[in-house]
């Protein structure tokens, strides 16, 4: 989910058709040709499956969601250097054996209901996104949830009002950060919140 200055664009997949043309277009450096920019604004959510070119640009501030993973490519660093001179260690090989080619756009099936006087909008889950799934909550009073997976991450994108699990409530604002672990079957989120919250993609 994406917070963007007016203007701001991300990198997201390339305009290679073949392997062929995509090692071609990177051998001639040509990453005006290669990288598609694509303009984005506040509130957009984007789906990066594996396997697709991306990167941030100035004014974007993203949260990120994704599956674990030590492993970054590095395809172009805009010829930054270092305070020694030297270019950050780029991955050619690397990106060229993994990159999907042709680029598609992922087709998502992007829900909404209202709960109450709250909306809930799931942004992606499985089986587009086999690792991870993605809501959005927009509280407006009391959401009674329930355990749906493992555990639950949430992300409080604005707003403040408290969250009761187990008896205790708890106060939370924008730019909290929190987990819901297994042990908790329900709870309650109140108040005037915009949030963020993710599970483990193999939900019951």
């Amino acid at each position: 989910i994406i917070s963007a200055e007016p203007g701001s664009y991300l990198i997201y997949g390339h305009n290679a058709k073949t392997k062929a043309e995509l090692k071609q277009m990177m051998d001639d450096e040509d990453w005006n040709g290669l990288l598609r920019k694509v303009p984005v604004k506040t509130g957009d959510f984007v789906y990066v499956p594996s396997g697709t070119i991306h990167a941030l640009n100035k004014g974007i501030m993203a949260l990120e969601t994704q599956q674990s993973s030590d492993t970054t490519y590095r395809l172009y660093d805009y010829d930054r250097k270092d305070k020694n001179g030297n270019k950050r260690e780029l991955h050619l090989k690397q990106s060229l054996d993994v990159t999907t080619v042709p680029h598609v756009d992922p087709k998502l099936d992007i829900k909404t209901k209202q709960v109450g006087d709250s909306t809930v909008t799931t942004l992606v889950t499985a089986p587009i996104s086999p690792f991870f799934s993605v809501y959005h909550l927009q509280v407006k009073g009391d959401l009674q949830q329930q355990k749906g997976a493992n555990y639950t991450l949430f992300s409080v994108l604005d707003g403040k009002g408290t969250i009761t699990a187990d008896g205790k409530s708890f106060d939370i604002k924008r730019g909290d950060h929190f987990l819901m672990p297994s042990q908790v079957q329900e709870w309650t989120l109140s108040g005037d919140l915009d949030i963020i919250s993710s599970t483990p993609a193999a939900e019951k």
